[in-house]
């Protein structure tokens, strides 16, 4: 069930699909029980809410509002629908996280985008009240992610934890994170981030695993791609294969300096996630994409794949960047 028309037969509430909403699954009703990561954004990204500290431990000191949103806004989701629990919350200086949980099917027509709605307009009342400003204290809309798969409900509550952290090396190293468009790679016009200046490194090593390679022959490529990460050298690779992803996570996590090549470019407001974000911030990842950034879902084409495999060859014999 795809369609909006099948989801209207089924009498899946439809209100919340609207182009303004950041991330809606047609096929899922909203009413019911679930558990959902919701993100609201301050309009224009102000940091209303709170102040970053930046020291050995870094957190977000609440403004007067975001105190308020925390202890007064927050809660009142639970009051007006008890069936809703809140089970994490982290308020940043410019935008909300939170983790609830749906127990029991809505009453009265309700449904997430509802609930979102009421808390998104009594955060604005009392933005309204404490500045005397008669605007929305929130970009329209919110992103949803439902979650359902098992062991993401406790990575989702650790992201959101370690937000102020993230938040702080960003800070630290701005030029790590910023997404460069149109940079010149191989006579080519991408879209690239992270740490350029590992194209400078001399020592370098694509990582491609072929269907052929036998068991022995992977495992003795793999000892001469770790060891060049050991060395200091870096390696590139389009990570398609699993066998590819396997020597990238290692490196990864063995903090190796890593070029990776990318099937799409980067989408407004883009930062790498999980190890990566760590591996950014510590300036051992770059990301090249030679293609712009696109919203469609669509696998990767066998000539793509062939193209990213040449151009970690290409990138590793020598120094492209021109």
């Amino acid at each position: 069930m795809n369609t909006r028309e099948e989801a209207e037969q089924k009498g899946i509430p439809l209100a919340e699909t609207k182009q303004n909403m950041l991330r809606r699954c047609m096929r899922h009703d909203y009413s019911r029980r679930g558990t959902y990561l919701i993100t609201i954004v301050v309009a224009n990204r102000q940091p209303l809410l709170g102040n970053l500290i930046c020291d050995d431990n870094p957190r977000i000191i609440l403004s007067t509002l975001g105190k308020h949103i925390f202890d007064e806004e927050i809660k009142k989701i639970h009051q007006h629908y008890p069936a809703i629990e809140i089970w994490k919350t982290c308020i940043m200086p410019d935008h909300i996280h939170m983790i609830l949980r749906i127990n029991d099917t809505l009453p009265d027509n309700a449904h997430l985008g509802v609930v979102i709605r009421g808390f998104k307009a009594g955060c604005t009342k009392a933005y309204r009240a404490l500045t005397v400003n008669d605007g929305s204290l929130f970009e329209e809309g919110y992103n949803d992610r439902i979650l359902i798969e098992d062991g993401q409900l406790d990575r989702w509550k650790k992201y959101i934890s370690d937000n102020p952290r993230r938040l702080a090396l960003k800070r630290r190293n701005p030029d790590l994170f910023k997404v460069r468009y149109k940079t010149r790679i191989l006579n080519r016009d991408c879209d690239v981030t992270g740490n350029i200046f590992l194209m400078d490194i001399p020592d370098k090593m694509a990582v491609i695993v072929h269907r052929s390679d036998s068991d022995k022959e992977f495992a003795a490529k793999k000892e001469q791609w770790l060891a060049c990460g050991a060395r200091g050298g870096v390696l590139v690779s389009a990570a398609i294969s699993p066998r590819e992803k396997i020597v990238l996570r290692e490196a990864m996590n063995r903090k190796y300096p890593i070029i990776l090549l990318r099937e799409n470019g980067f989408p407004p407001l883009y930062k790498p996630s999980g190890d990566a974000f760590d591996a950014c911030a510590q300036g051992l990842l770059l990301q090249i994409s030679p293609w712009p950034y696109h919203s469609a879902r669509k696998p990767i084409t066998r000539a793509q794949c062939l193209f990213l495999n040449q151009m970690a060859e290409e990138i590793a014999a020598g120094n492209p960047r021109r």
